[in-house]
């Protein structure tokens, strides 16, 4: 059995926790380590469609956008070209652009080291993110498709609010508290990210909120649907004159009445 030395095991939910999310510009070391993560686990191709174009990339692989990136990263585009260059020169990664397109794929160099699949003998066993067995694409498939299932009957107890494509998980949720915001803030803040017709543009429902909630919170003048509104001053008719005549007999100063007339 391979023996893995000199590792420090790291979840993959590391990526989805509220620290990592957090809106910043990222070190080399982060984004370095964002692009491990986000390059191909599976042990089998995948397929993506650019434009008429099938694209295809293995284990270790991803498509690249530099844009993405340096939105992400809160870089300059030049700064992650400058970046990618440099390891493509220290032999970290490898670059080629897919057929037919201008898309870019990078292969992580040594993936393997950092994401290693375990000889195990016996009987097959679910192991969160690691597979003890080299696997064919089939094989692999299916393995996924039972991760995938215990999963999906965990998932609810991490989620803290999902709706359409977003969720928050309770880490998040925790990550949103600990920064000081009560639950009825956070949960109003997802009421109304939930009523907003164009949330379909969002793609972080804890950075949705985050930002929401930095925002100067504004007092909305509400009027109850019972409530009758008293005429105004200005207003047209027999009722506005009476009114104008009022207003204006309480704004004058009072004046003595003229001798010889009865009231």
């Amino acid at each position: 059995m391979t023996q893995l030395s000199n590792f420090i095991p790291i979840s993959r939910k590391l990526f989805k926790h509220g620290f990592w999310l957090e809106q910043r510009a990222y070190s080399r070391f982060e984004a370095w380590l964002d692009m491990i993560a986000q390059a191909r686990y599976e042990n089998s191709e995948k397929r993506a469609f650019i434009g008429s174009n099938v694209v295809c990339y293995n284990r270790g692989e991803f498509l690249i956008s530099v844009r993405y990136l340096s939105d992400k990263w809160g870089w300059t585009k030049n700064a992650v070209q400058k970046f990618l260059t440099l390891l493509k020169s220290e032999n970290m990664i490898e670059m080629r652009t897919a057929t037919g397109t201008q898309q870019t794929i990078v292969t992580i160099c040594n993936y393997d080291t950092y994401n290693a699949i375990l000889p195990q003998t016996g009987q097959d066993e679910v192991q969160g993110e690691l597979v003890f067995e080299q696997k064919t694409p089939q094989q692999q498939d299916d393995l996924n498709n039972k991760i995938k299932d215990q999963k999906s009957k965990k998932g609810n107890s991490n989620i803290y609010r999902a709706f359409a494509h977003l969720t928050l998980f309770t880490d998040e949720f925790d990550a949103l508290t600990g920064i000081g915001y009560s639950q009825q803030q956070i949960d109003d803040v997802l009421d109304a990210i939930q009523n907003y017709k164009r949330n379909s543009n969002y793609t972080s429902l804890y950075l949705t909120a985050k930002n929401w909630l930095s925002r100067p919170q504004q007092p909305v003048a509400q009027t109850p649907k019972n409530f009758k509104q008293k005429p105004k001053a200005n207003a047209p008719g027999r009722i506005g004159n009476i009114a104008n005549a009022f207003e204006q007999a309480l704004q004058s100063p009072t004046q003595p009445s003229p001798v010889g007339r009865a009231y």
